[in-house]
């Protein structure tokens, strides 16, 4: 450790996204990172859209509607759910503003 050089997070971000600029895969690095970025948080949205399916279908109804029928008698069950279910509609939501922001950001530079 004692002669290591740290490298700076730009440089290794560079040097990561470099050879997909140089291959022609992408016009410059900027646009590379943009879209890796995009894809990796829709890829993330996704599996969260997938868990909300999943118990819509499962209970046949929203968040909203199963959260005021089980309101007062939940069983651990319906509790774990309920938390797997808000947890995914937050994820999915924080997701959203993030790929917002990163479009945004694309824009500007």
């Amino acid at each position: 450790m004692g002669g290591e050089v740290k490298m700076k997070p730009e440089r290794i971000i560079s040097a990561l996204i470099k050879p997909l600029v140089i291959s022609g895969v992408y016009k410059d690095e900027v646009v590379a990172l943009k879209d890796i970025i995009a894809d990796y948080i829709e890829r993330e949205k996704k599996i969260y859209d997938e868990v909300i399916l999943a118990l819509e279908k499962k209970y046949s109804k929203d968040f909203k509607m199963f959260t005021k029928d089980i309101k007062n008698k939940a069983t651990i069950e319906l509790e774990e759910d309920w938390m797997e279910w808000k947890s995914a509609i937050e994820m999915k939501k924080a997701y959203e503003e993030a790929l917002k922001g990163v479009i945004e950001s694309a824009a500007k530079v």
